[in-house]
């Protein structure tokens, strides 16, 4: 059922939605039976409202976006359909993918609105655990950096290595090569690669009853701006959520415990499935040859028992934690550990508080972060390179 306060929005702009509706743990498509009624939503039975945030990711970081996102999206249509109306379109969806711009001009605006309402009258609470807390609570090491920064036009971090321009990423990176260790930058990717390859036989299992076709672009011809072609593959319904853990929890059991744990068998597993997983690498974003090549290096580097535990994190709840993951990789010889960069003003996201969290309860992987700190802070270049050379002469 729905509850009838949104009866007269979904009917005039979303019937196509009003059908059905999704489950929210198993991701299950299910019939709405009894249509709308009275006081099912807890606004109308005079409950404080429940929080569903979405999750943080790219253009979706702020905690308005995140928060407020029916609110922002039904604003939007509504504003949008007048503006459509006008300008002699019957179908606003139609005209939305003729006029994306205005949509997104209309969103910006809605946007603003909710933001300087949430400061005077806040619907959702944006309570969450700070940085500081996080990194107490779970023993974060962090590894405090002084940088010489250049302010620049565009806003990029840009700090002093030497007599070098680096991002925060890159002057850790020297930092750590000075000291002796190699780094690989990682991020989340690289992991969905992996987990693409050595899980697509088991999600895209022909038994799953709830296997059904999924159809998206081509990720290739997106990166390269053409058109490309549709491809059609097999996926289950409820993938990327708990549910799906706790529906075939047995089958993902006997499957984990088939992947070799013999690194030189786990490098000819991953080469052999590397072709079969491509249109389910391609659903996941995780298509790249580069980031193909970074997922061999991490497997070269991290024992095979690790990587089956990562395997089995990740299937938990995919979505739920497919975000996150540290900046790099840091390496030699027989040690290893992962390293998140922040530069002075930098916080942790949410999903890296997320990772950091799950990280501790969970997969028990080597951790660090790396704080560059604002030692001083220049207009231009040969200001900045004249203070780093007395800097480090004085570190001396």
């Amino acid at each position: 059922m729905m509850c009838d306060c949104d009866e007269d929005f979904a009917i005039k702009y979303l019937p196509h939605q009003i059908k059905k509706t999704t489950e929210l743990e198993s991701k299950t498509r299910v019939p709405v039976t009894i249509g709308f009624q009275k006081h099912v939503c807890d606004k109308c039975r005079g409950l404080l409202e429940k929080t569903y945030p979405k999750a943080e990711i790219y253009w979706r970081e702020s905690k308005v976006h995140r928060y407020y996102w029916r609110e922002i999206a039904f604003e939007t249509i509504k504003r949008f359909e007048n503006w459509s109306r006008k300008e002699g379109y019957s179908d606003w969806l139609k005209a939305m993918l003729a006029h994306k711009d205005v949509h997104t001009q209309i969103e910006r605006e809605v946007v603003k609105e909710i933001n300087e309402l949430h400061k005077r009258e806040p619907k959702y609470s944006y309570e969450e655990e700070s940085q500081n807390e996080i990194i107490s609570k779970y023993k974060v090491e962090v590894i405090n950096l002084d940088g010489v920064y250049i302010k620049t036009p565009n806003r990029k971090v840009s700090i002093l290595s030497g007599i070098t321009i680096c991002s925060a990423e890159e002057f850790v990176k020297r930092y750590l090569n000075d000291l002796g260790f190699d780094v690989i930058v990682t991020e989340s990717v690289p992991f969905h690669v992996i987990f693409g390859v050595f899980m697509w036989l088991l999600i895209q299992d022909p038994t799953d009853r709830l296997n059904r076709l999924a159809s998206f672009g081509d990720r290739d011809a997106f990166d390269e701006g053409t058109e490309g072609k549709l491809i059609s593959t097999f996926l289950p319904e409820d993938f990327g959520s708990s549910g799906y853990y706790e529906k075939r929890k047995e089958a993902i059991k006997k499957h984990l415990s088939s992947i070799p744990e013999d690194k030189d068998e786990l490098f000819w597993t991953f080469d052999y499935w590397i072709e079969p997983s491509s249109d389910f690498r391609q659903y996941l974003w995780a298509h790249r040859q580069i980031d193909i090549e970074t997922a061999k290096k991490l497997l070269n580097i991290l024992p095979p028992k690790i990587i089956k535990n990562i395997l089995k994190f990740l299937i938990q709840d995919y979505y739920g934690r497919y975000l996150g993951w540290p900046d790099m990789l840091v390496f030699r010889d027989e040690q290893y550990f992962f390293a998140e960069v922040k530069s002075s003003k930098d916080k942790l996201r949410k999903n890296q508080k997320d990772w950091i969290r799950n990280n501790a309860l969970f997969l028990n992987l080597p951790f660090k972060v790396y704080k560059i700190h604002k030692k001083a802070q220049f207009e231009n270049i040969k200001d900045a390179q004249s203070a780093n050379k007395g800097i480090e002469e004085d570190a001396r």
